[in-house]
């Protein structure tokens, strides 16, 4: 008798929890973006926001969590309950930090991934009152005062980080990395005169770029970018060995203990919102191009990349150090 009573509350229980999920959301969702109001992640994420609103039927509201080069936002997400009412929205700078210094998160073991929301290039830019208007003379420019010229990154371990170093490296020019929170602050400093160049998302670049706030000299992809087709790759250039490409990526993710069914209706939103017509236009208003993959296609490339980055950081010799 006693068995047959525990399965029968074993079997309410699970049937309850179901129908707990299947309700799923029953108030607000939260998604945190690791970098300040205003900035490419920002922007991006509240674009999202709006479109999961609509399909989940509850409010989805965008909260920003600045700070630590992204990594107080991601660290908040992964010590929220795992229930569905909190997601991440970050970029694959996110991947970096666990490599840089002590972290409570791994992008890669400690979330779950929703899916892709888009890919893009990074644009090198300079401050818009310097004369140089080609890479080739502000590199020679570059080289004939080392330690003079400064770049800005959101943060160090910051993907823009990354790159400029990476490009150092490659290149033999020699700036000097000035950190701020957000690719905001970047092209406010830069239109100041704080800072000299950057290499920035495009997201957030490309509208500075097009109205002369400040000036593009290349982009870091394998091709032009189809939005500032002008504009020579840093490859192209033929000023750096072996050439040069980078990209970036933003992703939605949830704490890795979120329940299969709250996770898997997620998902099937976030596909949805991806196919609906209006998402071509939405992505390219960014500079991003769709990047439809699987959520364990993604995952599988959240880990090769982690791998890729962890060397970088490793031959570079980055050291969180701000």
């Amino acid at each position: 008798m006693f068995k047959k009573t525990l399965k029968l509350a074993l079997c309410c229980l699970t049937l309850g929890m179901g129908l707990a999920h299947a309700q799923y959301p029953e108030r607000t969702v939260r998604i945190i973006a690791p970098m300040a109001a205003g900035g490419g992640t920002d922007t991006v994420a509240r674009v999202f926001a709006l479109k999961m609103a609509a399909r989940l039927g509850q409010s989805v509201i965008v909260e920003n969590r600045p700070g630590g080069g992204g990594q107080i936002g991601p660290e908040l997400v992964a010590a929220s309950p795992a229930d569905g009412y909190t997601m991440l929205f970050t970029s694959s700078s996110a991947l970096t930090l666990p490599y840089l210094r002590k972290t409570r998160f791994d992008l890669a073991k400690d979330f779950v991934p929703i899916g892709q929301f888009g890919t893009g290039n990074f644009a090198l830019v300079i401050n818009s009152k310097l004369p140089y208007k080609t890479l080739a003379e502000f590199f020679a420019a570059v080289k004939a005062n080392p330690g003079k010229f400064t770049y800005g990154s959101a943060g160090t371990g910051a993907v823009g980080h990354l790159a400029l170093e990476l490009l150092k490296a490659k290149s033999g020019v020699d700036l000097v990395h000035v950190p701020f929170k957000s690719s905001l602050e970047i092209s406010q400093a830069m239109m100041s005169g704080t800072i000299d160049a950057s290499i920035d998302p495009m997201t957030t670049q490309r509208p500075n770029i097009e109205s002369g706030l400040v000036r593009g000299l290349a982009t870091t992809g394998p091709a032009r970018d189809a939005y500032l087709p002008n504009l020579p790759t840093i490859t192209e250039s033929k000023l750096v060995p072996g050439g040069y490409e980078m990209t970036y990526w933003f992703g939605v993710f949830m704490p890795i203990k979120t329940p299969a069914a709250v996770v898997e209706r997620v998902q099937r939103e976030f596909n949805a919102v991806m196919k609906e017509p209006d998402m071509a236009d939405r992505l390219k208003a960014f500079s991003l191009a769709p990047s439809p993959m699987t959520a364990a296609q993604f995952h599988a490339n959240i880990v090769a990349e982690a791998a890729m980055w962890k060397k970088l950081i490793n031959d570079v010799g980055i050291q969180a150090r701000d």
